[in-house]
């Protein structure tokens, strides 16, 4: 089918190629005792993109099987679109061999949680709630035009915990997120029972006054604020200037102790990817080295734009992470002797300008004296701005830890950071 759209295409004078990902999903879903969900699915997508009158199309579906309805659709669109930016298609070839057929064992997985489920409930009695979601992704991408082929593969699982407590008629909840080639009870033992602790003291939690604080911030919600500020380094946004690093691509930015790594073909990492999906090779990149601004993200577009190569990221960012430091998290916590912990923050879409670089978020966290966690911090306000964020660094943790193919990060100390209270 990919091969008469291609072809039907030219007849047409549209230069087109197909970007194919093929999923497939292995989820289940446990509530204390009971089975809430099994699914084994397999999806197919195809992003297409097209070249018609000098014009970029790009299109989204998962059904190919009516080329001369795309080649329409192609058409009208093109008619609409005013983006004279030059462009082209893929002129790369690569094709990996590996096997990535391996099935999980989702039955001693079920098993495993429901024995969690039933160790918790008995050792913990305010426990109300365990809540497992397990999922393994097989996925195979390939990028097909008239003259190149790409294809790659990988596996990965993602796991979310949900633990909710009940003390006097309230109820909270804590989360843990977890990543990798294979499921690790052991690990998630061990998260569980971090989250445990952290519900327990929650119980008691309350505000505080409203100052500036030594702040670590855990690796958790490090990810989270990278995450949403990773297309502020794109070029089109730099170029459009709604980006708070717009022309300050060469200048120092951050503390010298911040340097943030994009890197796709890292074998540490869970997985790699070795193209994006306009079918340019990835490579390892350094976005911010020692504080400064070194690398944009470019897709073919901008690259040609800008006189410059485009970096893999067109649809793609794999492995992105600030470089990890040389202090364990408790050493971290014992530097800081006296401030606050934050290890949630919420409202990202509404707390974070990514115009601007502004953060304003709600968060909870622990109070810290002496070096010694003494209890539970809510309703509470990071407030910030990314650039105060990263420059105000005392030290960078050795806790990198994945959350998905796309972030990672280690925890960060910082000094003389806003706490917004209502004491």
């Amino acid at each position: 089918m990919i091969n008469n759209l291609i072809k039907l295409a030219k007849k047409e004078n549209i230069s087109l190629e197909v970007c194919t990902l093929i999923d497939g999903t292995y989820n289940i879903e446990i509530l204390n005792d009971k089975m809430q969900k099994f699914n084994i699915s397999k999806t197919t997508e195809y992003g297409i993109k097209a070249i018609y009158n000098n014009k970029v199309i790009n299109l989204c579906t998962e059904n190919i099987s009516n080329p001369e309805a795309i080649i329409k659709t192609i058409k009208s669109n093109g008619d609409l679109i005013d983006n004279d930016n030059e462009n082209r298609l893929c002129e790369n070839d690569f094709d990996i061999k590996t096997d990535r057929s391996t099935i999980p064992d989702l039955n001693n997985i079920k098993k495993e949680i429901f024995k969690l489920n039933k160790e918790y409930h008995k050792k913990y009695p305010f426990i109300v709630n365990l809540m497992g979601v397990v999922e393994y992704n097989n996925i195979v991408r390939m990028i097909d035009n008239e003259n190149h082929h790409l294809k790659d593969s990988y596996n990965c699982y993602d796991a979310m915990f949900y633990v909710s407590g009940k003390k006097d008629d309230v109820v909270k909840t804590k989360y843990i997120f977890l990543y990798g080639k294979e499921f690790d009870v052991e690990e998630v033992k061990k998260e569980i029972e971090k989250a445990i602790n952290k519900l327990q003291l929650s119980f008691d939690a309350k505000s505080i006054k409203t100052d500036k604080y030594k702040i670590l911030l855990d690796n958790i919600a490090v990810k989270n604020i990278l995450k949403s500020f990773y297309e502020a380094f794109n070029a089109k946004k730099l170029d459009m200037k709604i980006s708070p690093f717009a022309g300050k691509l060469g200048e120092k930015i951050f503390s010298d102790k911040i340097t943030i790594l994009e890197e796709p073909l890292n074998p540490s990492f869970t997985i790699n990817k070795h193209f994006d999906h306009e079918g340019t090779l990835t490579y390892n990149k350094e976005i911010v080295k020692d504080g400064v601004f070194k690398t944009c993200f470019n897709s073919i577009e901008y690259a040609l734009k800008n006189n410059t190569k485009p970096t893999g990221n067109f649809g793609v960012i794999t492995n992105m992470h600030i470089k990890s430091g040389n202090k364990s998290y408790d050493e971290l916590v014992s530097i800081m002797d006296n401030g606050i912990i934050i290890d949630n923050v919420e409202g990202l879409h509404a707390g974070i300008n990514t115009y601007t670089g502004d953060i304003s978020l709600q968060s909870t966290g622990l109070l810290v004296e002496n070096g010694k966690v003494v209890r539970a911090i809510d309703m509470i306000i990071l407030q910030t701005n990314i650039f105060e964020l990263l420059s105000n660094v005392i030290e960078v943790g050795n806790d990198l830890k994945e959350f998905s193919s796309s972030f990672s990060s280690p925890s960060l100390l910082l000094d003389n950071i806003t706490i917004s209270g209502n004491l």
